[in-house]
């Protein structure tokens, strides 16, 4: 009689917890949405102006003024295949860390002391925006 209640208790755990799971999931989608919805990208493009134009160039193609004394090509953010490959955590890290810390160019300043972890989130949007400027 024991054993059968434990294999009862047992079950409805199990329902519980697979139940759950897909619940958190949807709720933390939610707040990803809700935190990328939150952008200002106004103040992301003033952001990329102030710090990523001399490289990447005004309109993401790695084209800066800068662009040609350095040893790597900045990354053409117009290149929507190859932006594609990489995630937004990707371009967090890059921009937060510099290239140095995902094994790219040291060229690649970083910029988590210039910038707080939401503003660096707003860049990742507005450069994920020029795949969408055609």
């Amino acid at each position: 009689m024991r054993e059968r209640t434990t294999t009862k208790i047992g079950a409805r755990v199990w329902m519980w917890t697979a139940a759950a799971v897909p619940a958190l999931a949807g709720l933390a989608l939610i707040a990803t949405t809700a935190r990328a919805a939150g952008v200002d990208l106004k103040a992301a493009a003033a952001n990329y102006q102030d710090s990523c134009v001399d490289c990447h160039g005004k309109d993401g193609k790695g084209d800066g003024p800068k662009a040609a004394t350095l040893k790597t090509k900045p990354a053409n953010y117009t290149d929507c295949a190859a932006m594609s490959k990489v995630s937004d955590q990707y371009l967090f890290n890059i921009i937060k860390n510099g290239g140095k810390s995902v094994g790219k160019s040291k060229d690649m300043a970083d910029f988590g002391e210039a910038y707080s972890d939401q503003e660096i989130h707003g860049l990742v949007a507005y450069i994920r925006s020029f795949c969408k400027k055609k």
